[in-house]
């Protein structure tokens, strides 16, 4: 009996290091999209902006033919 409460303890034990493992993973991967995503953000509200401004000289252009 004292062999299979070992064996079971031994198993529990992997068991867990192993979930704690998976665990490690998953969070890591989750950082790593969140970084990716953070980063598309940033980019499309650079690129917004960059066209805010575009359209802002363009109109400037279109103002200045009409004089």
């Amino acid at each position: 009996m004292k062999d299979f409460l070992a064996a079971q303890v031994e198993i529990a034990e992997r068991m867990f290091k192993m979930m704690a493992e998976d665990h490690s993973e998953r969070i890591e991967a989750m950082k790593m999209w969140l970084d990716v995503n953070a980063s598309l953000v940033r980019k499309l509200e650079e690129r917004d902006k960059l066209i805010e401004q575009l359209r802002a000289e363009l109109q400037t252009y279109k103002t200045a033919d009409k004089i």
